[in-house]
């Protein structure tokens, strides 16, 4: 038998056969990690000391007969002399039986895996080598080192003989592992040779393993992956085997523990003393089945741990979990292993799942991981107080991917507080999460709870300080103001609002803990500063996709959609608002209804009614129109069947809505403006009266200084005024909506000021004005509108683009004079207005001109002052 690199090896095994012939004794101790080739070795002695005439007898120590006294011996017996079976059962009658043997000439005693062999073999083996010295006797034993638990060995009586021969065979280097790739037929380059070396150890069998995975390919930079359960696992697995019960727990230990494994927390989670491990891990090292306190690979890992039982691979996990929580191991890494485990009874796992969910979270990593974990911790618990504590903890965490799983969560906390069961001090949590959710009316019932199962705690004046209290201390409202969670939460505040709003924005980062506070203060710029509100839209919206939280990514989708139709976009709001549906993606829940709103007014503005009407009745499990989203939808819902000839359904939608914002201490005009959508049905239907009456209340609430909200209670109320009457309030409805920036408005309002002009008699004006309606409501995609306006007319859908220098580099006097152009205004009565002579008209005009880029009148933009108003984040 040829054997590969083991010339020097072979050498002094020969040296000794060639001494065995000429009448003396030897003993030859051959030793290798598993793997290494020591059978091959022994066979290749065997072989060889046949061709010399010596009578060869073979045996390998069998590992289930270790505890059978002289099971070693009666197997040498049996095959001794004649290879037929011997009476002989006990040490004398073995060593009478080689006396006779070594009588007749020669003789070679091949004994495999001697780590094995019986105590009483082992002993006798011993005794005879020292016996035996004068006998032409060559013993040659091989043996796995390391390997006993006990440590003890035959080295010591070994030593005292005179013809001791130890031959240690080791792993192969890089260039031996070249060579016999090249010579089993498979030529590699120094790159895979590399990689094959790293994942063999320099271990034959597990080479050979590797080399058979890939057949006879090759592949010049590098090697392919070792396949689970393949070859090189089937190998790696009978090595690890052969290696002793140390090195077995070691391996299982450094499988389990992966990338956190180091030689203390491997050594715990083992449950080895000193000494022990010390062997487990030369073993390890010596067959090439770790690199220090790493496995070579994970198919390694994974062969490793499949050959446990399933109840022994989870009580392996659960330690694991024990020893890293006890080495102070990450609290993902722990909460992995409990995971693994399947169980969580102690106190301190629950916690550390929880712990490891809340650290997830604020890193913006493994969401969906933390849920499991969270999940795990919650059927563990058998305390109520703790179980609903982690239920809460769920919800918020859940809304990041599922908000109708989120919306779910909430329903046990709220049982549990109406029957007293929740502690006071987790109501608040439950009132904050449930009116995020849009469940205004359960958190106001939560916060009556609160107080009442509290008596120690004094009752606020103002609960909504306590619901919110992360945000700016601008939305904070006097004590004696009776509001509710719900009010809050939406109440589009005042432009001190706005600015606070703002710099909370440009000062907190995106997390867990501030999703809310960023929510609410995204909302109050969407009210006030919608152009702004796009921005940082569009940075939370990209935040939260490289983050992978689609429900955050569904609301801030949602408020971009918002933002935009309040600015005319109806193409940007429905482009947004399906990305809110499609980042759902059926897990909305009741938060469906908010990106449906948005959605279904973009597409009836832009005329498309048989698309909207596909989501007129979303399927929306439970009561539909529970939360604060169905506010917006039922509106939208209404503007739909009042663009399709519906206004007596649309008066139901609007009163509807109208009736649920009372409800919910949410009636305010800047937030849903019902009473102006009413209006516009009742105008439809014939009833001017009731329609102004509703204007006239409108216009009279406090919080109805909004410009957009007055420019379009100014342009209804003219619906019914008399001619002149109804310019003047036309025109201050125009001022109103040019500043506000809402395109689409501002385009219906000049539509009515062009029709009222042109009632009037002043047919040039009117023309003007229309064309000046027409182009906005076509850079809005606004068909229908367009068709009203200039029937005859196909609208554009691009607007015309400033020129380099832009509106806001304009000056005052220009801005003012291009203003009035835009509006309608000749030179001579702009002149007139600004007390200038037409001449300065004309030069200002024709400096604005080369400033746009434009050649004519008609073509001034009609939101100049918004141009130059705009914001932009921090």
């Amino acid at each position: 038998m040829a054997l590969l690199h083991r010339e020097d090896e072979c050498a002094r095994l020969d040296k000794a056969l060639r001494a065995c012939t000429d009448g003396s004794a030897g003993l030859v101790l051959v030793e290798g990690a598993a793997g290494c080739g020591k059978t091959q070795f022994l066979h290749h002695a065997a072989d060889a000391a046949h061709e010399l005439g010596l009578t060869v007898v073979q045996a390998a120590a069998d590992p289930a007969a270790r505890h059978r006294d002289h099971a070693l011996l009666h197997q040498l017996a049996r095959h001794l002399g004649t290879g037929r079976p011997h009476p002989a059962a006990d040490a004398a009658g073995f060593a009478d039986l080689l006396h006779a043997a070594c009588a007749r000439g020669p003789v070679a005693l091949c004994v495999d895996d001697l780590q094995h062999a019986d105590r009483a073999s082992l002993a006798e083996l011993l005794r005879l080598a020292r016996t035996l010295r004068g006998a032409a006797l060559l013993t040659v034993l091989t043996q796995t080192p390391h390997y006993r638990a006990d440590g003890a060995g035959p080295h010591t009586e070994l030593l005292r003989h005179a013809g001791f021969v130890r031959i240690r065979l080791g792993s192969l280097d890089c260039q031996d592992t070249a060579e016999l790739a090249r010579f089993w037929g498979t030529p590699i380059s120094p790159a895979a040779t590399a990689r094959l070396h790293r994942l063999s150890g320099g271990n034959p069998l597990l080479l050979r393993a590797l080399l058979s995975e890939a057949g006879t390919a090759t592949d010049t930079q590098g090697w392919p992956e070792p396949e689970p359960g393949g070859p090189f696992a089937e190998a790696y697995t009978t090595c690890l085997h052969r290696c002793g019960p140390a090195a077995r727990r070691l391996a299982r230990a450094l499988a389990v523990l992966g990338r956190h494994a180091d030689t203390r927390r491997a050594t715990l989670l083992a449950g080895l003393g000193p000494g022990a491990a010390a062997r487990g891990r030369t073993a390890l090292q010596a067959a090439g089945l770790a690199d220090g306190t790493r496995l070579p690979h994970p198919a390694a890992a994974t062969a490793v741990l499949g050959a446990l039982k399933p109840a022994q691979r989870r009580s392996l996990h659960r330690d694991a979990a024990r020893v890293l929580h006890h080495t102070l191991g990450e609290p993902a890494v722990v909460a992995e292993q409990l995971l693994a485990a399947g169980r969580a009874a102690h106190d301190w796992e629950i916690q550390a799942l929880r712990d490891a969910a809340r650290h997830a979270s604020a890193l913006h990593d493994g969401s969906e991981r933390a849920g499991a974990w969270l999940r795990l911790a919650r059927s563990a618990s058998t305390d109520e107080p703790t179980r609903l504590r982690i239920t809460l903890q769920l919800a918020a965490h859940t809304w990041r991917l599922h908000p109708a799983a989120a919306h779910r969560h909430l329903d046990e906390p709220l049982t549990a507080l109406r029957a007293g069961r929740l502690p006071p001090a987790d109501a608040l949590w439950l009132a904050r999460l449930l009116a995020a959710q849009g469940r205004v009316e359960e958190a106001d019932e939560v916060l009556g709870l609160r107080g009442a199962h509290d008596a120690t705690r004094p009752v606020s004046q103002d609960p909504l300080r306590e619901l919110l209290a992360q945000l700016p201390a601008a939305h904070d409202r006097p004590a004696g103001e009776a509001t509710r969670p719900a009010a809050l939460w939406l109440n589009p505040g005042s432009q001190a609002d706005a600015h606070a709003a703002e710099r909370l924005l440009a000062d907190t980062p995106l997390t867990q803990a501030t999703f809310e506070p960023l929510g609410h203060a995204l909302r109050t710029l969407l009210h006030h500063r919608p152009h702004t509100a796009v921005a940082w839209c569009t940075r939370l919206g990209e935040q939260a996709r490289t983050r992978h939280t689609p429900g955050w990514q569904a609301s801030f989708a949602t408020a971009h959609a918002e933002a935009l139709l309040r600015l005319g976009d109806l193409a940007g709001a429905r482009r947004e608002a399906t990305a809110a549906l499609a980042a759902l993606a059926g897990r909305g829940g009741p938060f469906l209804l908010a990106p449906l709103a948005p959605l279904v007014h973009a597409l009836t503005g832009q005329g498309e009614y048989a698309t909207a009407a596909q989501y007129l009745q979303p399927a929306v499990p439970g009561e539909p129109y529970s939360t604060v989203h169905a506010l917006a939808f039922l509106r939208a819902r209404g503007h739909y069947y009042l663009a399709t000839q519906r206004p007596q359904a649309a008066l139901e939608e609007f009163l509807g809505a109208g009736r649920l914002a009372a409800r919910w201490g949410m009636d305010h005009p800047g937030l849903l403006p019902w009473r102006t959508d009413a209006a516009q049905a009742l105008l439809t239907t014939g009833r001017p009266d009731r329609a102004q009456d509703l204007i006239a209340d409108q216009l009279a609430l406090a919080q109805a200084g909004g410009t957009r909200v007055r420019g379009v209670s100014l342009r209804l109320s003219a619906a019914t005024a008399e001619p002149r009457r109804r310019i003047e309030l036309l025109s201050e409805a125009v001022d109103a909506l040019r500043d506000c920036g809402d395109r689409l408005e501002l385009a219906r309002a000049l539509a009515d000021l062009g029709s009222a002009l042109q009632m009037s008699g002043e047919g040039i004006r009117a023309g003007v004005i229309n064309r000046r309606a027409w182009q906005l409501a076509a850079d809005c995609g606004a068909a229908p509108l367009c068709a009203r306006i200039l029937p005859a007319r196909t609208p554009q859908p691009a607007a015309r683009p400033a020129g380099p220098s832009g509106a806001g580099h304009l000056s005052d006097p220009e801005e003012r004079v291009a203003t009035l152009a835009a509006r309608g205004y000749t030179n001579r009565e702009i002149a007139a207005k600004l007390f200038v002579s037409t001449s300065t008209v004309e030069h200002h005009l024709t400096r604005v001109y080369r400033k746009l880029g434009i050649s004519r009148r008609q073509d001034l933009p009609t939101d100049l002052r918004t141009r130059a108003l705009r914001g932009s984040p921090r």
